[in-house]
């Protein structure tokens, strides 16, 4: 970095002009850059988001695309300024500072650790494993989704009928899509991700777990669960996009995002109904 670089003004948005980027842009076309701590990133980050510490920020610029669009945000902006001046003089084509960082953000965020998902899906799958296993956490939310269904009733229940279907939808997908690259038929394929993964859902969360807490819970309890497992989807989906190989396979992962974007605006405007 030379003197002239500590006088540059760093291109800046507001928290609002980056949600907006967020909600009205393909997934694919920017990069959301966590510069924090890891322990920060895990109490809540926006979904997608790439962490990167600042501190090792100048040794990881590979894992980045220069020319995508770079939002960088940390807690309330003055290391993600830092981070943007490393992009600027590394080269990257266009990089935005969010000013206020996380503090300023109004959107949902994603709690867990960038190895949470990881932790379920180890990095070594192959590309239809990676679509088994994804086809099971969408078992484990189904299964959890129904086992609400007895007790809600007016918004909650329309949109619990709204999800379910969705996640019917989505393993109907995921089924064809791991067929097709097998060269079997969608009757063949074996559903069955292995036994690490049963009886488990979206944030890697268990099951039985989520059934037994969600008794005695009132509407607004469950609807706020309802809301975090769209936002755990959403990032769990833009992630494997990622770090998805084969075009095919990217593309239904960000198909599956794109659908936990809309699943986490109908999930907050009927927790709106009732707070």
């Amino acid at each position: 970095m030379n003197l002239a670089d500590f006088f540059r003004r760093v291109p800046s948005i507001t928290a609002a002009e980056a949600h907006k980027i967020v909600e009205s842009e393909k997934p694919d076309s920017f990069t959301l850059l966590d510069v924090r701590q890891p322990t920060e990133y895990e109490n809540g980050h926006i979904p997608g988001a790439h962490l990167i510490p600042l501190s090792e920020l100048q040794g990881r610029l590979g894992e980045l695309d220069k020319e995508k669009k770079t939002i960088v945000y940390c807690r309330s902006g003055n290391r993600s300024r830092s981070g943007s001046e490393i992009l600027l003089t590394a080269g990257f084509r266009e990089v935005l500072n969010m000013e206020g960082g996380i503090t300023a953000w109004r959107g949902i965020t994603a709690a867990g650790s960038p190895e949470a998902v990881m932790f379920c899906v180890p990095q070594s799958l192959e590309a239809t494993e990676l679509l088994t296993m994804a086809w099971a956490f969408e078992t484990g939310t189904l299964e959890f989704l129904r086992s609400l269904e007895g007790s809600a009733s007016g918004d909650e229940k329309k949109l619990l009928a709204d999800l379910i279907h969705d996640k019917e939808t989505a393993r109907e997908t995921l089924k064809t899509c791991c067929s097709e690259i097998k060269g079997i038929s969608p009757e063949r394929f074996v559903e069955c991700s292995g036994a690490h993964c049963e009886g488990i859902m979206v944030g890697c969360i268990k099951v039985a777990e989520a059934i037994r807490w969600a008794q005695g819970k009132n509407t607004a309890e469950i609807l706020e669960l309802l809301l975090a497992l769209s936002a755990s989807a959403y990032d769990y989906y833009l992630r494997l996009a990622r770090a998805a190989d084969r075009d095919d396979v990217r593309a239904v992962f960000a198909a599956l995002s794109a659908r936990e974007r809309a699943n986490i605006t109908l999930a907050a405007k009927v927790l709106e109904m009732v707070l």
